[in-house]
């Protein structure tokens, strides 16, 4: 009896002993019982899961905590992942990964598997690895069993498909999530992704309702605060300033953060009723402004009391505001982009002063962060009012001048005394203003020099600002280094001497300021901004002594009346650029600012002011789709003056025929096959056939872009097929009736080759009507252009392959490939006529331009004259394949010895050296050998000669990889990319050398 107690106290530990052996045993992957599922599921969530969890929330944490608040927009519902917050957190969320790796690892078939990959999921969002993200989301969503995982993975999934900006992937599986059962867990991180999902595709009622639903389900009262600020921020937008009203005093009553808190007091004003509660804001911002705690914030204070004052149209209070909040210091540079931005859009919008507008959208360019969603549209009406301004400017200019030009000779003289007087003391008023701002300044220095004993310019004051001893200090400091004496003496000798010229002898040469511009009372004249290298105001000599004022006032006067219109021809000068600046100022309003009200009075202006003007086709065409779009009676008007007076142009047949746009560029692209293909005919001197296909080009297109070209090569199968007075005769017709094509000049040399033959400075026949036996092309030329086969009926059938070039490291460009037509004697062919002026919508015909045609050469060959006895042409120079065409695409070539050492790493060296200084230009580098004893490397392709040569020198400099090469004899050529094909073909690296000392290099 007395053992059986001690029997039962060691048999309950050996029980549970042989238990947890048991359980030990049993937690093999390949068993499934209950003790050993326990076990991984507890071996799971310990070891890995929970400290990867608790990791990724303190992440989250930072994140959030970090979310860049511009409150000038909406405020990001999430952390903006850039690349430098992901550099940071990129250890951290690695650390993450491997933790949450670890159950899946050594636990299988554990319950955290599913948290574990979502966490892993989650890290790879935060790495912007979204494709990897996007993985395993999926898998979590195909394979989990938990329907909260399962969930909470679709909105991770989501939120990918938002970062990636795939809104229609995003939109699918918020439908998936539409029939999924609601969970509570899950329901903010839904509610706040859907919002987002709305915000991104501009639809802001929706973002609104979500948020709405979303706030009772975010716990921190910070967090909730601020998701109540964004919803706000909508209702504003919405001009819903009652709601808007609600949410802020919510946030207001729940104590939020200072900044938070200002910022909503802010925004309180703003969707206040200025009817009833102005006076208690006007108080209310007053107090904000005294309040030193919001010292740094007091840009953004004064900046909403402007868009207070513009809400009520009460601009020029505004503006003063505006001028106050941007003369704050802060390194806020945002603010000041808002606040330029509210200053252009008075001046713009409200005022109508284009130039000011202009300048405060440039600034805001400038201040605005690129990333900024506001910036492309803040940068393209900033560009549009660069233009738009510098055309009112001449306007303006112009008009001004000519006004001046009508006043008698009497008036015209008592106008401009009083615009040298204005000048005159309007200079003396700056000079005093600076002479009291620079007394004060010193008044105030020795002040604080008499107070504390120590110069608050000195060097040795702890409290003085670097920036401020540098631009101020005026103790021992060399005269030339110290800005405030500089600044001193110089007003102090304009006031007594005026602005003089530095030059020798200027006590008794004194000379005028050429800096005056129309002042914005209107007391001064406008500046000739319109002339190049002239102004009303420009130094144009010597004027009288500066202290005599009479004598300084009469310079002023001479030089304003220099460019006022005073005769005819300066008259129709001012009278065509006030034209030019209404058709273009008419333009930016219609197609740009897309304002057709100021468009149709500034076209009014220039039909009425010049009914003989070029533009008016385009104008008759511009205002009858203008009334067209707004249903006015009046198209119909402009309609018909476009038939009446002008119905031949390509504006009157568009509004006869909608299509005729689109047909008309059809119908260039077939003449472009067409002529391309007489070309290679012409070539291969088939002038049978090329002739056939140009007259096929006549009966089915009569009216196209390219009926120049379709001329010019007639005019060259006339000259190599008819004798010389018909060739004569067809040059003459083409000059006569394409003046203006950009053939014309070749036509021009033909023509001077005649008169030379009339003259006698040429011997021999211009032209033979028998095909000659060997080519008269030059030797190598390689034949690119697209082909199309002829059949029997002269009609092109199957368009025949291009012939392969040689083995060079790149194509050559089409249209890098067109040579310059005044400056050689071939001619391109495929480029397409330019329209008249009264046909700019025609869009000219895409046309290959690989080829050139070749034209008679100025000295033409001799011909077998009648009788069989020939005229031996004078002596020529030897000819060379070559062609020197500057404004076609250039490579640089580097030449080594065959088997040279640096060719085999001098390529990839070049690739870093054009990616770190010519990316934009996409080099390519490829070395080519030329024949048995020289290697190349070839750069290409640049895009004109100056731009090779200035490379081929940058090559020698210190930062090339040439310059690291020492002893290694070398040469560097420039080379058209049309010679580059036949220097590879011939091999003849000795006769391009004499090509380039002769044509490039010299």
């Amino acid at each position: 009896m007395t053992n059986t107690p001690l029997f039962r106290l060691f048999s309950i530990p050996l029980a549970l002993l042989l238990l947890l052996v048991a359980g030990m045993a049993a937690c093999s992957s390949e068993r499934k019982s209950v003790v050993g599922r326990t076990y991984r599921n507890i071996v799971a969530r310990d070891n890995g899961f929970f400290l990867a969890r608790e990791k990724m929330r303190t992440t989250e944490a930072t994140l959030y905590a970090a979310r860049i608040n511009d409150y000038n927009r909406f405020l990001p519902l999430f952390p903006t992942l850039d690349d430098a917050t992901v550099t940071k957190i990129t250890a951290d969320l690695d650390d993450i990964i491997k933790k949450a790796s670890l159950p899946l690892q050594y636990q299988p078939g554990s319950a955290w598997t599913d948290d574990s990959y979502l966490v892993i999921g989650k890290a790879r969002y935060y790495k912007k690895e979204y494709e990897e993200a996007a993985k395993t989301f999926r898998y979590i969503n195909g394979s989990s069993e938990d329907a909260t995982v399962k969930q909470e993975a679709l909105i991770w999934l989501m939120r990918t498909y938002l970062a990636q900006k795939e809104y229609d992937n995003a939109a699918a599986v918020s439908d998936v999530l539409d029939k999924e059962e609601g969970r509570e867990s899950t329901a903010r991180e839904l509610f706040l992704t859907r919002a987002e999902y709305h915000l991104l595709t501009d639809n802001p009622k929706l973002a609104i309702e979500n948020l709405n639903k979303a706030i009772p389900y975010i716990k921190p009262k910070n967090e909730r605060s601020r998701t109540r600020y964004i919803l706000a921020q909508l209702y504003q937008a919405q001009g819903q300033d009652k709601e808007a009203y609600a949410e802020l005093n919510q946030i207001l009553k729940r104590n939020p953060p200072y900044e938070l808190d200002f910022y909503s007091k802010l925004l309180l004003g703003q969707v206040s009723d200025l009817n009833t509660d102005r006076a208690r804001l006007d108080k209310y911002f007053a107090k904000l402004l005294k309040d030193p705690n919001n010292k740094e914030y007091r840009d953004k204070v004064l900046y909403e009391m402007a868009r207070l004052d513009y809400r009520q149209q009460r601009y020029p209070e505004a503006l003063a505001l505006v001028q106050q909040s941007l003369r704050v210091p802060t390194p806020n540079r945002a603010q000041k982009s808002y606040t330029h931005l509210l200053a252009g859009r008075i001046y713009y919008e409200n005022l109508q002063r284009y130039q000011l507008a202009a300048a405060y959208y440039d600034s805001a360019v400038q201040n605005l962060p690129p990333t900024a969603p506001e910036y492309a549209a803040t940068a393209e009406r900033a560009q549009i009012l660069q233009e738009f301004a510098k055309q009112i400017t001449i306007i303006e200019t112009q008009d001004s001048l000519q006004a001046l030009a009508r006043l008698d000779t009497a008036a015209l003289r008592t106008r401009l005394s009083e615009y040298a007087k204005v000048e005159i003391a309007s200079r003396q008023q700056q000079a005093e203003r600076l002479a009291a701002a620079e007394k004060a300044q010193e008044v105030r220095q020795q002040q604080a020099q008499a107070y504390t004993g120590v110069s608050e310019t000195r060097a040795g004051n702890p409290d003085i600002d670097p920036m401020a001893f540098a631009n101020t200090s005026t103790g021992a400091q060399w005269y030339f280094d110290n800005p405030a004496a500089l600044s001193t003496a110089r007003s102090e000798f304009i006031r007594r001497w005026g602005t003089r010229q530095l030059q020798d002898n200027w006590r008794v040469s004194s000379q005028v300021s050429g800096t005056l511009t129309t002042n914005q009372s209107g007391s001064g004249p406008a500046t000739n901004s319109g002339v190049a290298g002239a102004g009303v105001n420009s130094a144009t000599g010597a004027a009288p002594a500066a202290n005599d004022a009479a004598a300084f006032e009469r310079g002023l006067v001479a030089q304003y009346r220099q460019n006022i219109p005073l005769t005819v021809p300066q008259l129709q000068a001012s009278q065509k650029q006030m034209e030019e600046a209404l058709f273009a100022l008419g333009g930016i309003y219609n197609q740009q600012l897309r304002e057709p009200t100021r468009a149709v009075e500034t076209y009014d202006k220039l039909i009425a002011g010049y009914p003989n003007s070029t533009h008016l086709p385009e104008v008759y065409y511009s205002l009858y789709l203008i009334y067209k779009d707004q249903n006015d009676p009046k198209a119909e008007v402009y309609s018909q003056r476009l038939r009446q007076s002008f119905p031949n142009s390509s504006y009157a047949r568009l509004v006869g025929d909608p299509e005729y746009l689109r047909r008309t560029s059809l119908a260039n692209a077939q003449v472009g096959v067409l002529v391309d293909s007489a070309f290679v005919l012409y070539k291969k001197q088939d002038f049978k056939k090329a002739a056939g296909l140009l007259d096929q080009v006549k009966r089915q297109y009569p009216d196209n872009a390219l009926n120049d070209r379709v001329a010019f090569l007639n005019t060259l199968l006339t000259i190599r097929t008819q004798p010389p007075l018909s060739a004569q005769a067809a040059v003459q017709k083409f000059y006569k009736d394409y003046p203006s094509s950009p053939l014309a000049p070749q036509a021009a040399i033909l023509l001077k080759s005649y008169q030379d033959y009339k003259a006698g400075s040429i011997s021999g026949a211009l032209a033979s009507t028998e095909k000659p036996p060997v080519s008269a092309f030059r030797p190598g030329e390689i034949d690119t252009r697209r082909r199309v086969a002829i059949a029997p009926d002269n009609r092109p059938v199957v368009p025949v392959n291009r012939v392969a070039a040689p083995p060079v490291s790149a194509p050559i460009p089409a249209s890098k490939a067109n040579p310059t037509p005044a400056k050689q004697s071939a001619t391109t062919v495929a480029k397409p006529a330019e329209a008249s002026s009264t046909a700019k919508p025609t869009a000219p015909a895409p046309v290959p331009t690989n080829e050139k045609v070749a034209t008679q050469p100025t000295t033409p060959a001799p011909a077998t004259a009648p009788g069989g006895n020939s005229t031996p042409a004078p002596a020529e120079p030897a000819a060379t394949p070559y062609l020197n065409n500057p404004a076609t695409g250039h490579a640089v070539v580097l030449i080594f010895p065959k088997g040279a050492a640096p060719v085999a790493t001098l390529p990839a060296a070049l690739a870093t050296y054009n990616n770190r200084f010519y990316r934009a230009n996409n080099l390519q580098v490829q070395p080519t050998a030329l024949g048995d004893s020289v290697e190349l490397v070839v750069v290409q392709t640049l895009p004109v000669q100056k731009a090779a040569q200035s490379y081929a020198l940058k090559l020698r400099g210190p930062q090339s990889p040439l310059s690291r090469l020492r002893g290694a004899g070398y040469q560097i050529l420039v080379i058209g990319i049309d010679n580059l094909p036949l220097l590879l073909q011939t091999k003849d690296l000795a006769d391009y050398q004499r090509f380039y000392e002769r044509e490039i290099k010299n």
